[in-house]
């Protein structure tokens, strides 16, 4: 059964409207909306829905741009809608708008699940999203247009007779040019260095960064210098700890360790090469080292180094004059060469090899000088035809044949396309990886002048980006995996119980066994006290540990414990009982339960036939060590035959035994009467002889059936073939309570054969709940649990793996120390600010609008992918709210 839709518009706060047009909009969407958001938009006001069954999968970048480029283009270059959702009615779409809330994840939103009423209540379609490399707002102007059907918006077929026709789609290309330019020709403008995160003078955060004495302008002739900086990570987040430069002849002028004023609490060894020892008798301070930078660099020098910014801001160092050859070999979508890979191809140098431990800074510095002066010297034209292939993984030389120029490399990127299509396009943020010429881009210094610049120049823009960067900002003072480890340390403490007493032969199997039937269980360790045994159960959905405190607590065990089920005693449990009210009332889990105990075993004994067709449950022929009960058992030849079957054996043993036991009932009657001593001995042998030719008859035929039967016992049976649930089962199951508009069935994990026990049942009603959650369920005659669900469809799993890097030693606060219960405050605070606004912004928005907040997520320095959220939602004509909050 194709899971129906689940739609994703705001509720209403106006009166139903009348039957005959309910009923009409209920014909027009299929069926698939439920009685109690037909009122929320008008018949023909634009929707987004999307499918039950696939809101498990998470959205990725392309699926994000794809549906952006269909709302904003959709009607003027006929795109494809997209694949994993569905935009009713774009032609009347008056805009799209997207938040980016930089630094955020789904972690953080769950961990600080009560401080997002806003997102939580104005957006009712919500999806996992995988992060993915570069910045997400370049991505969005970047990425290429597919799909498109007027070929007079694609740019290139007139471009295809030049000769250098391929390389005008080239990166490098399109931001130098094909001429070979001086070297002040590749210095970053200070607009470039704002936008790529360099220390600028008079902007946020640079407040204490020291200024060297550069002039004002340099020429072609001035010298460079190559940079390259080593951090630690201290509690104030990763500081200077090695600094080298080196002179255009690629003389060291510099080699210095310094002592970070904080306390070291990872050396990164792997990368900076630093060790404890190194740095033990070490005095030189920052300040020092700044000092003699500014005395060593000239007036005019150009500093050159590999993503610069990040040394500069270890130095703490403003300089206006800089190359950055990670912007020289550039790459798409923000994405960035490693130094390694660039000096190896172009440079024929290797760097950074294995044998040595962590990296040469003053090795680093010269190979970004030396790229620098290669790409001067050769010109960008000359460097992508030598290195296309190798490091561009395609050759753009050969210009495309006229009739293929749209089909091959000419293709249409959105930003083209929006200024092609005379859209009206506006950037706000406070800054950004944007490399693109969009003509309105408005910079600001916080997050609160961001949103009133919004809100003055509010006018009817096809599409508007804003990007709030505060949390980013203050992410910037911590270590980003210790900072997400320990908010999924909180999410892993809510999904866990603590169980005793057990008796003491109980092992993590028996535990598993017995908390299963509450739903999957991630973890389990037992916990050996001097006396009794408890364990310590993880599960892996929120709702397994709800329903083990409910239904296990005061339980007795078979052995005659009688156990104790309950949560962690910890602060951040304080307002756990809170936090699952909010997690009931959410939109997402309106008219969706969670049942768990299913057993597919049940349901096979449940369906199982006799040859008959009268219908056996499995319960009237069980197997009590190894014996069959139920049957007559007098005779032990014949149930050792029967137990050779399949069981449960037919109804027609019973019968056999019934005759085979009455005639060995009657031969023993006619031995005794042949042994009597009224008999002859002639007599007696006839009457013998008569007596064993009956019962070796009688033998033969009870063979000759048991025969079939096992053979019929072992044949499979209707139903019988597999063991696993199906959604159908369920959907004819719970239906009995109402209509089930989808099933979510845990992910089968690859390699590993298990059986889903738990599943989620989404109703078209809220009143289909309310008789569930109110009437014992049985499935199968076997009892089920169930409750509210509490995990939205899109989560997989509560609990996430994450790799800490802390494998030297090195330990993470604990989760209940002073200085992480600080932090914590000090990121719901930011949450909470950040919730306002995008609330303050959503209320601003003309109506019809599609609306797009996006928290990215992040990947780790571990390659670990932090999942990031995005919400979505059409923007419909209502009443201003009552709980309205003032900016803060």
């Amino acid at each position: 059964m194709e899971p129906l839709s689940v739609d994703c518009v705001k509720r209403k706060r106006e009166s139903s409207p009348t039957t005959d047009t309910s009923s009409k909009r209920v014909k027009e969407t299929h069926g698939d909306r439920d009685p109690e958001s037909e009122h929320r938009s008008s018949p023909r006001a634009p929707r987004i829905s999307m499918r039950f069954g696939g809101l498990q999968e998470p959205v990725t970048f392309k699926d994000l741009t794809e549906l952006l480029q269909f709302a904003v283009l959709g009607n003027t270059m006929g795109l494809n809608p997209p694949s994993w959702c569905r935009l009713r009615h774009q032609r009347k779409v008056s805009g799209v708008n997207v938040v980016v809330l930089e630094g955020l994840s789904q972690t953080h939103f769950y961990r600080h699940y009560l401080q997002t009423r806003h997102l939580r209540t104005n957006y009712t379609c919500r999806r996992s999203y995988t992060p993915s490399p570069g910045n997400v707002t370049s991505g969005i102007f970047s990425s290429e247009v597919v799909g498109c059907q007027n070929p007079s918006w694609v740019p290139g077929v007139r471009q295809s007779s030049h000769p250098e026709g391929g390389l005008q789609g080239h990166p490098v290309i399109r931001k130098f040019g094909l001429k070979t330019r001086g070297m002040t020709g590749y210095l970053l403008t200070q607009e470039d260095m704002i936008r790529k995160h360099f220390p600028v003078h008079g902007m946020p955060g640079c407040e204490g960064f020291v200024r060297t004495d550069a002039a004002t302008s340099v020429t072609d002739c001035s010298p460079l210098y190559g940079l390259d900086c080593e951090m630690c990570l201290t509690k104030n987040g990763n500081e200077l700890t090695r600094v080298s430069l080196v002179d255009s002849e690629g003389k060291c002028l510099l080699d210095e360790l310094v002592k970070p004023p904080n306390p070291i609490i990872h050396y990164l060894t792997e990368f900076s090469g630093i060790t404890r020892a190194m740095l033990q008798p070490i005095t030189t301070t920052l300040r020092e080292v700044q000092v003699k930078l500014k005395r060593v660099l000239p007036q005019d020098a150009v500093l050159v180094g590999h993503s610069l910014d990040n040394d500069l801001r270890a130095l703490k160092l403003i300089h206006p004059h800089v190359i950055d050859t990670s912007l020289l070999y550039r790459r798409e979508f923000g994405q960035r060469f490693k130094l390694k890979v660039l000096a190896d191809i172009v440079l024929k140098m290797k760097i950074q090899t294995e044998d040595r431990q962590g990296h040469d800074p003053t090795e680093d510095a010269l190979a970004s000088l030396k790229l620098a002066q290669y790409f001067i010297h050769t010109g960008p034209q000359k460097v992508v035809e030598l290195f296309c292939e190798e490091l561009w993984g395609k050759s753009l030389l050969d210009p495309p044949p006229v009739d293929m120029a749209i089909h091959s490399s000419h293709t249409l990127r959105f930003d083209e396309a929006l200024k092609n299509s005379g859209q009206s396009v506006v950037f706000i943020g406070k800054r950004a990886d944007i490399t693109l010429a969009l003509s309105n881009q408005q910079w600001q210094s916080s997050d609160r002048e961001i949103l009133s610049s919004f809100k003055r120049g509010l006018t009817s823009h096809s599409l508007s980006v804003v990007q709030f960067s505060s949390f980013s900002e203050h992410l910037k003072s911590a270590d980003s995996d210790q900072h997400h480890w320990l908010m999924s340390t909180r999410l892993r403490e809510m999904c866990m119980v603590f169980a005793g007493p057990l008796p003491s032969d109980y092992t993590d199997r028996h535990v598993r066994r017995l908390f299963n039937r509450c739903g999957q269980v991630k973890t389990v360790r037992l916990l050996n006290s001097e006396q009794r045994l408890h364990a310590a159960v993880e599960f892996e959905l929120l709702e397994g540990a709800v329903l083990a405190v409910e239904t296990l607590d005061g339980a007795q065990l078979n052995t005659g414990h009688i156990i104790k089920v309950q949560r962690p005693i910890k602060e951040s449990m304080l307002d756990f009982e809170v936090f699952l009210s909010s997690l009931r009332e959410d939109l997402l889990n309106a008219t969706v339960i969670y049942t768990a105990g299913l057993k597919a075993s049940a349901k096979t004994a449940a369906l199982r036939t006799n040859v008959n067709g009268t219908l056996l449950k499995a319960n009237d022929n069980k197997t009590v060590n190894g014996n069959v009960t139920g049957i007559n058992a007098n005779v032990p030849e014949f149930p050792a035959m029967v137990n050779g079957s399949k069981p449960p054996t037919k109804a027609n043993n019973s019968v056999l035994f019934a005759k085979v036991n009455g005639t060995l009932l009657t031969t023993k009657a006619k031995l005794a009467e042949a042994n009597s001593a009224g008999l002859n001995g002639k007599a007696k042998l006839a009457q013998l002889a008569e007596l064993t030719a009956e019962v070796n008859g009688t033998v033969l035929r009870a063979k000759a059936l048991l025969a079939r039967i096992a053979a019929e016992a072992n044949e499979p049976e209707p139903h019988a073939k597999t063991s696993e649930l199906s959604e159908q089962d369920l959907c004819e199951a719970f239906g009995q309570h109402g209509t089930v508009q989808g099933v979510l069935l845990p992910a089968k994990h690859s390699g590993r054969r298990e059986h889903r026990r738990h599943a989620f049942i989404k109703y078209k009603c809220p009143d289909a709940v309310e008789a569930v959650l109110t009437s014992p369920m049985e499935l199968w005659d076997t009892k089920v649990s169930t409750c509210r669900a509490l995990t939205p469809p899109h989560m997989r799993s509560w609990v996430t793996t994450l790799t800490t890097g802390l494998d030297c030693g090195e330990t993470p606060p604990h989760p209940s120390s002073p200085e992480t219960g600080g932090d914590e405050q000090e990121v719901a605070r930011l949450i909470r600010k950040l919730d306002r606004r995008v609330g303050k912004l959503f209320r601003a928005l003309p109506v019809n609008t599609l609306s797009m907040v996006l928290l990215p997520g992040y990947i780790s320095s571990h390659g670990d992918e932090i999942p990031g959220l995005c919400f979505l939602e059409v923007k419909q004509g209502l009443a201003p709210r009552r709980d309205q909050s003032p900016d803060t």
